[in-house]
Parts: C-alpha cells; sequence; structure tokens
C-alpha cells in the first residue's frame, strides 16, 4: 500500500509540471518557466522530467511552438546549469546543435540554451569548439537581431573564460 502511495506522489508532480509546461508553450505566460526553474532547483524535478515534459513541444510542426518549447527549456538551464552533470551537458549541446538547423523563429531561444550550457561548470574539454563549429556553420551571425548577437558574443566570452581558467577547448583547439 505504502508503494502505491509513492507512485500517486510521483505522478501527481509530473502532472503539475506538465500542466506548467502547457501553460508556457500555448500562453504568452513567462511565469512557469521561473515555476519551472525552482522546481528544478528545488530537486523538484530534474532536468530530463522537463525535457520529458517539453517532448511534444519540441517536435511540434508549428515553429512557433518548437520556439516556445526551446525557450522554456532555455530558460530553466540558464537558471539551473550549475545542477548539471558532464553527461547532461554533453546530450543538451548535442540537442542544441541539432536545433541550429530548425526554424529561424527556434534559434534565439536555441542560442539562449547554448549560452546556460556555456556557463557549465560540467561543460567537457572540446565541446567548446563543436558548438562554436555548429553556430558558425548554421546560423548566419549578422543577420540576427542585436540581442542574439550579443547572445552569440556572450557564449564565446564564456568559453574564453573557462580557456582561461585551464578547462581547455580539447586537443587540435586554438
Amino acid at each position: 500500500m505504502a508503494a502505491a502511495t509513492g507512485l500517486e506522489e510521483a505522478v501527481a508532480p509530473m502532472g503539475a509540471l506538465c500542466g506548467l509546461v502547457q501553460d508556457f508553450v500555448m500562453g504568452q505566460q513567462e511565469g512557469p518557466a521561473d515555476q519551472v526553474a525552482a522546481d528544478v532547483k528545488s530537486g523538484g524535478y530534474t532536468v530530463l522530467q522537463v525535457v520529458e515534459a517539453l517532448g511534444s513541444s519540441l517536435e511540434n510542426a508549428e515553429p512557433r511552438t518548437r520556439a516556445r518549447g526551446a525557450q522554456l527549456l532555455s530558460q530553466v538551464l540558464l537558471q539551473c546549469h550549475s545542477l548539471l552533470s558532464e553527461k547532461e551537458v554533453v546530450h543538451l549541446i548535442l540537442f542544441y546543435e541539432n536545433r541550429l538547423k530548425d526554424h529561424h523563429l527556434v534559434v534565439p531561444s536555441v542560442l539562449q540554451g547554448l549560452r546556460a550550457l556555456s556557463m557549465s561548470v560540467a561543460l567537457p574539454p572540446g565541446l567548446a569548439v563543436s558548438v562554436l563549429k555548429a553556430i558558425f556553420q548554421e546560423v548566419h551571425v549578422q543577420s540576427l537581431l542585436q540581442v542574439d548577437r550579443h547572445t552569440v558574443f556572450s557564449i564565446i566570452t564564456n568559453f574564453m573564460r573557462s580557456r582561461e581558467e585551464g578547462d581547455g577547448w580539447g586537443e587540435g583547439s586554438p
């Protein structure tokens, strides 16, 4: 009986998370993103659970829906990047690098996510080069809005700062 109660308690928070995700993605409300980030910071949810709750939003045929899904994930990562493991950082970077090929409406949110990951202490050596190559191969940075160009600059600055601190960029890098 206690196991069933524990299961019900585990399911209820996921329902709440899905509700917050839907409120953010379908509405123009920013509050749910802060709530999700606060819940991740407090241990109520993991980043993986947030990604799972966003699943259909990140794969939606409508670019605006994908953009809102990526925006929510990126806002959570901006507040919770210090909680990520190296494995999570690697998977999220691969996801975001792939999303750089997406519709132009999605790219600004993707860049925000990459900015969050560029601040992570769990960033493995060599991934900085991979991220920068992906950005400059997939995005015409000069055509971005100023705020998005600044995001790219911040990513570069974060990588330079981590290199100065001895993390390195990996073999064969400048």
